[in-house]
Parts: structure tokens; sequence; C-alpha cells
């Protein structure tokens, strides 16, 4: 939680990874974005990039262009219309940060993440009620979640957290890492959803985050129990 840049190189030395959230694009922001992304790409750890309503403005398409130009992001992780936004499309107008309703098919989101993930060199997470992951040679989508996870703020934040501690923990394959993590965000979703003591989204959110909690706790006990609910599949573009 951050908000200064000169901090960066201190903290991307002691490991772990960077998120950079584009909610404020005030010059200010901006700069720091660029500021600390450059210092963990200089020590070699990872970053993570949620460009949150790119296409919103004219203004968050500038600093997006701006921090791609200049940065390396390991993963991107956007709705489509900011995916869209990432790979030039002028016409795409978001109304704040909700993607809104789309008309693309399964195989046309998969092919925008993977055509974003090949021009980056990195890893894309198109999020959505499938969500799509790429390196730009293999590609996943990922049927679980639930329903609530759309209906209170701040989900897309835990998400980012959660693929960049993955990636962090996990450099041998990045791209398993993030659908590690998107696996186990998901399918914690799934978990709290079901439980008795879940009555909305305002029961949903505590409930979420002490599933998220076990999962990960199983996961560091090398108990893989959890991946049996898994609902992913290897898309053929």
């Amino acid at each position: 939680m951050a908000n200064n840049a000169d901090e960066a190189s201190e903290l991307a030395g002691l490991g772990g990874a960077l998120v950079i959230n584009m909610g404020s694009v005030t010059p200010e922001a901006v700069s720091n974005y660029l500021k600390a992304a450059q210092a963990y790409n200089a020590c070699g750890r990872p970053v993570l990039f949620d460009p949150v309503g790119a296409g919103a403005t004219s203004l968050r398409r500038g600093a997006v262009q701006s921090l791609l130009a200049s940065c390396y992001f390991e993963v991107i992780k956007g709705n489509e219309n900011e995916i869209r936004v990432l790979l030039g499309d002028v016409s795409t107008q978001q109304r704040g940060v909700d993607s809104g309703a789309s008309t693309s098919s399964d195989i046309e989101k998969a092919l925008l993440a993977q055509k974003l993930a090949k021009q980056e060199r990195n890893v894309v997470v198109l999020t959505g009620q499938t969500d799509y992951i790429s390196d730009g040679t293999r590609t996943y989508a990922v049927k679980n979640g639930h329903e609530y996870l759309s209906r209170v703020t701040g989900t897309g934040c835990v998400l980012g957290t959660t693929l960049a501690a993955c990636v962090a923990a996990h450099r041998e394959d990045r791209l398993l890492a993030v659908l590690s993590g998107m696996l186990m965000f998901e399918i914690a979703s799934e978990k709290a959803g079901r439980r008795e003591d879940v009555k909305g989204p305002g029961t949903f959110v505590p409930a979420f985050i002490d599933e998220l909690y076990i999962i990960a706790k199983q996961a560091q006990e090398s108990d893989a129990g959890w991946t049996a609910s898994a609902k992913v599949e290897a898309v053929d573009v």
C-alpha cells in the first residue's frame, strides 16, 4: 500500500511483487507508478498491472500507453474492455471501471488475451464470467467463481494481490503461477458462497477471506484436495 515510489527500490530488494492498480491517474500517481515499476524491473521482481477503467477517459488511455512504453509488466489483469484498450482499440468506451455487457464469443475473448500476451511478452488475465489466461502460447479458460464477487467492491484488488503473490513465489512458470492463483481465488469464492452463514454480499466478504486463507494454507501443506472442483480448460486458439 506504499504511495511513495522513493521506497520502491528498497521494497523490491526485500522480494515479493508489486501491484500497480491504476485507481488514480493524477500526475503524481502516474509518476509514482512509473518509478515503482522501474525499480522492481531493475531488481528482477514481478510487477502486475491492473489498468482500472483504462477506457473511461482520454487521460486514462494516455496513462496506460505511458506505462506500457516505460515499464515491463509480468502480468496484466483486466476486464475485456480494459484489455481492448491496451491493444490500442480507440473505439472502446468504458463507463467507470466495469466492463459492461459483452458481445464477444468465448474464442474472441481468448484471442484478446493471447494477442496482448504476445505483444507484451507476459501473462494476461482477461476477467469475466469466464476468465482467460494466456502467455501468448498457452491459453486457459477458468469457469469457477461466484456471482457475489461482482456485487462487492475490492474483489479485483484481492485477485491482483493473490496473483502477484503466486508469481513472486513460483518464478519457474509464471503462467502456472497465475493459473493457480486464479483457481484459489475463484474456488474460495464458490466455497464461501455455499456456506450457510452467507446470506448475501455483506456476509460473503468475511467468509470469502476465510476460505481463501484455508485454501492457501492447504496449498502450503501440499494438500491439493481443493483443486477437485477446478473448472479449467485449455483453449486452442
